[in-house]
């Protein structure tokens, strides 16, 4: 084999390769942001930015507990009311938002349909007239 002959083969491994990697990216959607409304959310991040600030200020933060098959979200004041989003970073057609309100400064829920692995927890809610906002990495 003269060296024309291996010039031509190893580019067109390479280009084959190029392709490959190009078709298998395409059809994988698994490059996509975690979240589609990423330009809105920054557009709003100051409102987030106090709502953080808020928990640390006023000594509001949760204390989140899991124990066997239920969360358990301890808060400091008692009457408490928002939602709560679980983002699952590895599949976000997992993702789930549930409200919540309480009159005890403890609030459980059941986790045994969650899929089991890294999950973000987002608290936000309104308490003592205040919005809060609280970040929590979870592993069920």
């Amino acid at each position: 084999m003269n060296w024309g002959t291996k010039i031509f083969l190893t580019l067109a491994v390479f280009m084959l390769c190029i392709v490959g990697a190009g078709i298998y990216m395409v059809s994988h959607d698994s490059d996509s942001l975690e979240e589609d409304d990423y330009y809105e959310q920054g557009l709003n991040y100051d409102q987030a930015y106090d709502k953080k600030q808020n928990v640390l200020m006023m000594n509001e933060s949760p204390t989140v507990e899991i124990r066997k098959d239920t969360l358990y979200i301890h808060f400091v004041s008692k009457e408490n009311k928002g939602k709560l989003l679980f983002r699952k970073p590895s599949d976000n057609r997992l993702d789930k938002e549930l409200p919540f309100q309480t009159t005890s400064n403890l609030y459980t829920l059941p986790i045994s349909t969650f899929d089991k692995g890294m999950w973000n927890l987002y608290i936000d809610w309104k308490s003592v007239g205040k919005d809060f906002l609280f970040e929590e990495h979870i592993l069920f």
